[in-house]
């Protein structure tokens, strides 16, 4: 290794040592179905008041000034803020915004405009599993468990409506910044093991692919059943950036350009309030064995007609992919105001007994501005992907062609730390 980069034998050898099927040697872990104590809010004592009185004030006195100049609020002290205690590992390069994940498989903290974070989860944003066997039995389910924010009920059109069966037990989040890993053993068929490896390009002297807004996503799948499997998984993403962004009207969903066996779906989000725009994509890469299905809008909340959540659930559970479904269905016009839509892609492969079989997925997203009072700056991916905001199909394209490069750096980076027996593990 010569500058922080590997020579080409060494990286065919470090290649060879990524066992996808081991997260690395000293990572933060959590079962799925663990309930952690939440933190403590900060409070604060006499004494403190007293100090910080003066400092308070002028900060309460300047955010007073920017609402009346319709300025966003840097510093809200009266904000009320979602308190958890599940982050996991945030998607994302280097000052290109990012993503929150909790452990359990939540896409939240939405931090993408600047300024501005979006603590709650979007529910709709998951990843699905599903199983079938030649004896006609079939399981599937959410890689999430079920969060008090989904409804339950039988005539549910929306996301209640989905298999949120995963209750967590048999898996486990394991956590080595900027890589994670989550172990779904048996889930939801006892013959079927999962192994999600979730990479973000954070790669020590590289200023170029660090910079990418992206993170990839690899399923490891294997089939230790007597008999063969049909397995689809399913990506499926809100045209939202958080909060009740998604209800704001005109948002448009399109399939992206199939190119290199990598298809998938571009969602173009209208931002309120004088906000640059945001264009995400999620996009997976067919292979012989792996059959990649589209289905680019449904509707996730409201009363536009087209294909429903659970309409869309439903096909995938029928048919295992989404070669069946009615494109008439699948609208094209933007979004109607306080309706919310999203889209999916699905892999479809069969695995036979004692077999192994891969699917990588991606995200990526695109919101080339950051601004700040008058000046308007742009992110530094922009340098290789252009500033018109329409690049994130591109950038998630090219995650899935190099992310095994991305995490083989990553790797060799880490690894000597990990394996330095001086060293605590902590």
């Amino acid at each position: 290794m010569e500058n922080g980069y590997l020579k080409d034998d060494e990286f065919v050898d470090h290649l060879q040592e990524i066992d996808p099927w081991k997260p690395a040697a000293l990572t933060w872990q959590r079962q799925l179905n663990s309930n952690q104590k939440l933190p403590l809010r900060f409070s604060f004592t006499l004494r403190d008041v007293m100090h910080l009185g003066p400092i308070g004030i002028r900060v309460w006195y300047h955010s007073r000034q920017d609402v009346a100049k319709g300025k966003p609020v840097i510093f809200d002290v009266s904000k009320k803020h979602l308190i958890t205690s599940d982050h996991g590992v945030p998607l994302g390069g280097i000052g290109a915004g990012s993503i929150g994940r909790s452990y359990r498989g939540e896409f939240q903290h939405f931090k993408i405009l600047p300024r501005i974070c979006e603590e709650a989860p979007v529910l709709a944003n998951q990843f699905s599993v599903f199983v079938s066997r030649p004896n006609g039995e079939k399981v599937s389910t959410v890689l999430c468990p079920r969060s008090s924010g989904v409804g339950r009920g039988r005539k549910d059109s929306s996301i209640g409506s989905w298999d949120w069966n995963l209750n967590g037990e048999k898996c486990t989040y394991h956590a080595l910044f900027p890589r994670a890993w989550t172990v779904y053993d048996g889930v939801p068929d006892p013959d079927i093991k999962i192994i999600s490896r979730q990479i973000s390009p954070f790669i020590p002297n590289n200023y170029k692919e660090s910079s990418y807004p992206v993170s990839v996503f690899t399923f490891t799948v294997s089939n230790t059943g007597r008999t063969s499997a049909d397995v689809t998984l399913l990506f499926t993403w809100a045209n939202s950036i958080g909060g009740d962004s998604g209800f704001s009207g005109n948002h448009v969903n399109s399939k992206m350009m199939t190119k290199d066996g990598i298809k998938g779906v571009t969602l173009y989000h209208r931002t309120a309030n004088g906000q640059p725009p945001v264009t995400f994509a999620i996009a997976a890469q067919e292979t012989p064995d792996v059959h990649i299905s589209e289905c680019p809008w449904f509707l996730i909340s409201g009363n536009a007609k087209g294909v429903s959540a659970r309409d869309m659930w439903n096909e995938i559970k029928k048919h295992g992919s989404f070669d069946h479904i009615d494109s008439s269905q699948c609208q094209t016009s933007p979004s109607a105001s306080r309706s919310s839509i999203g889209a999916a892609i699905a892999a479809s492969v069969t695995i036979p007994s004692g077999s192994i079989r891969t699917v990588t997925f991606s995200l990526a997203w695109d919101s080339p501005e950051v601004r700040f009072s008058e000046k308007t700056y742009y992110r530094r991916y922009t340098k290789f992907y252009g500033t018109i905001g329409n690049a994130a199909a591109e950038i998630a394209h090219d995650a899935i062609l190099e992310h095994t490069s991305w995490e083989t750096q990553i790797d060799a980076w880490q690894r000597p730390i990990l394996e330095d027996k001086r060293l605590p593990e902590w």
